[in-house]
């Protein structure tokens, strides 16, 4: 492939249009400030719900306010070309309009009584309705997508290809009803919910491979990019979506990208994860560090509040963290500068392609630097897992349950395996020989048959049994977890759950145990006089470590994600940094005491260390930004190798530095919002 302009550093701009702005757009305006604003690349609509050219291909609606006897696209091409920025065209097939409806009702998405997926029917102002098509239908492929991708691709020079909303409804038409029973040999059932696994996003693989074949079969230099979902979610426009295999859509893609939608619209309670960008990053890199994903941070505090921007301080870190994550960062805004009222927006996204302009050319050709490997299969306990390991500053990656490499985990000091992530043989195995070639592994299993599968690896009888939830209790730590309590002057720490009972066997060391209810809930507060602890000690296991050849097996039989999850409590964050530092067995590579609202991730290349250091410090959102001062954090060095220098990349602050038994450490004058230390070795 000659063209390969995406494979080098990118900031990327998407203005998601709007038809009735169409009459005031300046191509040669919109380009020398989408250049001031720092993006190299720009996405723009082009064709699917709405053409923004003059279309041959029937049922393709075009924009009706498109300027007369002028070729607005390629007037935008040709601009972005002149200053250098590339042009990536959007379409989006997902829905059309009633007009196509009533002339093809066979191309559009069912609900299990026919009726068809309405989209925006209680829309003010004077709009057609639009529908969802179905994705096995024509709507999405031969019919229309193709002529118009291979139309576009004709006749206008674009550098890449975005396909928007490409998921597949959960349709109950004749035609997905013969695939599903073709496909798994039974009825496809009523609810949704109950679909296969890979249904849906067999449906959209098999549609967006048509696509992907018509452009590579025109003009294969042009890369597609594709969304990308690492999680399971729901939605009631398209039904159950399962987490992305990201080999499966790298096998009709050529680039992968995934919202981290900051939604505030949703109110304090339901603000997303501090690290979802992170998570989203490291979730969507190949095994082989090759390909990166896009992440696309919207301008807006949610989509019901698209035309204002977020708060700024919550902005500026909001997206800093996807290239601090090693991921490409895409700006969604809905209009273009002259139609975004709120110039707060603007402001922001220049002021972060300008400081990921400063670091991207170290960043290049990078690869992670960490400890411990998290094991990923898109669940809750995982992302709780991970904000365990962010808040405390542990380095991690993560390896997903689809793409086990025996190879690649054996470089972790230790790996973490989330409540409810499902153990095959196989894994089972390659998780034996990890640990007894030196791996450690810590074990969160919450429901008995996670225990008793592999008890003598766990250090426990194959007798399990799992008790009520509990309130009311506490964690006893034990003289054999002492370093489990590092930190903290405390015999106990707060207990909430059900605990899976099981009994040591000979050679497993119990670092804490269950101290049960002191009372029922309904009177833990009165009478004080009678809150003393009738059973202060137990001999029932909360922690378990056993040796299993070279290295170690650590086992939480309950779930523990869920009290730093639920409560936010420092000790519990504590206890688990603890535990992993003593699975570690050696010193990991990364210490600080900077607050636990700063990120940190580290990568490395040859004779380069990078630390990036994304400051979230305060209650979300944030109102304000809060420096941290005399920020310090001490690196291990690669054996035989010495500093030469470091530097503050991205803001420029002082700092001092001291190298000392094969470590660096370092003083920072001022962190504000975003910035990368550069350790350079000789």
């Amino acid at each position: 492939m000659e063209n390969i302009w995406w494979k080098e550093p990118m900031r990327v701009l998407q203005y998601n249009l709007q038809v009735r702005d169409t009459p005031g757009m300046d191509a040669e305006k919109i380009a020398r400030e989408t250049e001031e604003m720092a993006a190299n690349v720009v996405v723009m609509n082009v064709g699917g719900i709405y053409a923004w050219y003059q279309s041959k291909v029937k049922y393709h609606h075009i924009n009706e306010y498109l300027p007369e006897g002028r070729d607005l696209l390629k007037e935008w091409i040709d601009a972005f070309h002149k200053r250098n920025i590339k042009f990536v065209a959007r379409f989006d097939f997902s829905i059309t309009d009633d007009t196509t409806y009533q002339s093809k009702p066979q191309w559009f998405a069912r609900h299990k009584d026919k009726s068809p997926y309405y989209r925006g029917e209680k829309r003010m102002g004077d709009w057609s309705l639009f529908l969802n098509t179905c994705a096995t239908g024509g709507y999405r492929n031969e019919e229309v997508g193709v002529p118009v991708i291979q139309e576009v691709l004709d006749q206008y020079d674009i550098d890449g290809i975005f396909f928007n909303a490409p998921y597949a409804s959960a349709c109950f038409c004749e035609r997905c009803q013969e695939k599903y029973l073709e496909r798994y040999g039974k009825e496809m059932p009523d609810d949704p919910d109950d679909f296969e696994a890979d249904w849906l996003s067999y449906c959209t693989k098999e549609n967006i491979g048509v696509i992907y074949k018509a452009i590579k079969e025109k003009r294969p230099e042009v890369p597609m990019i594709l969304y990308y979902n690492p999680y399971n979610t729901k939605s009631k426009a398209f039904g159950k979506s399962d987490r992305d295999n990201i080999y499966d859509r790298y096998a009709t893609a050529d680039l992968i990208c995934t919202e981290s939608q900051n939604v505030l619209s949703k109110g304090v309670n339901g603000i997303p994860e501090t690290i979802h960008p992170v998570i989203a990053m490291k979730a969507g890199q190949t095994e082989d560090g090759e390909l990166l994903p896009f992440g696309i941070i919207h301008s807006c505090p949610g989509m019901d509040w698209r035309h204002v921007g977020l708060p700024e301080n919550e902005y500026l870190p909001w997206m800093c963290q996807v290239p601090a994550a090693r991921g490409t960062i895409w700006h969604s805004v809905t209009g273009y500068n002259d139609t975004i009222t709120d110039k707060r927006i603007i402001k922001t996204i220049t002021a972060v392609d300008k400081m990921i302009m400063k670091c991207e050319k170290d960043m290049h050709g990078v690869a992670s630097r960490a400890d411990v490997l998290l094991f990923w299969d898109g669940a809750q306990a995982g992302k709780d897992w991970a904000d365990i390991l962010m808040k405390r500053h542990i380095q991690f990656d993560l390896m997903h349950d689809y793409c086990i490499n025996e190879q690649r985990l054996g470089k972790y000091k230790a790996a973490i395996i989330p409540e409810g992530f499902p153990l095959s043989g196989d894994l089972s195995e390659v998780i034996e020989t990890y640990v007894s070639q030196g791996g450690s592994i810590l074990a969160e299993r919450s429901e008995p048959d996670e225990i008793t599968e592999q008890a003598a690896f766990y250090g426990v009888e194959d007798k399990v049994q799992k008790g009520e939830f509990l309130y009311a209790s506490y964690m006893r730590f034990e003289q054999e977890g002492a370093e489990a309590k590092a930190g903290m002057d405390t015999d106990k720490a707060a207990f909430r759950g059900a605990v899976n009972y099981c009994t040591p066997l000979e050679g497993t060391q119990v670092l804490f145990t269950l101290v049960p209810p002191f009372a029922p809930m309904e009177v833990v507060g009165a009478p004080p006089e009678r809150a003393s602890i009738p059973t202060p000690y137990t001999d029932i296991p909360l922690g378990m470590l056993r040796p299993h050849g070279k290295g170690k097996v650590l086992l939480l039989p309950f779930s523990y994600h869920m009290l730093t999850a639920e409560f936010h409590l420092k000790d519990h964050y504590m206890i688990a940094s603890n535990l992993i530092k003593m699975l570690a067995g050696e010193e990991l590579i990364l210490d600080t005491d900077m607050p636990s609202g700063v990120q940190i991730t580290m990568y490395e290349k040859e004779n380069q260390i990078l630390i990036h250091l994304v400051n979230e410090i305060g209650q979300r959102p944030l109102m304000d930004s809060i420096p941290v001062y005399s920020a310090k954090c001490s690196a291990v060095l690669p054996k035989g190798k010495q500093v030469q220098n470091v530097r503050s990349v991205i803001a420029g602050e002082s700092l001092n530095y001291k190298e000392e038994a094969g470590k660096v450490e370092i003083v920072l004058d001022k962190l504000e919002v975003w910035d990368m230390l550069s350790i350079d070795l000789k």
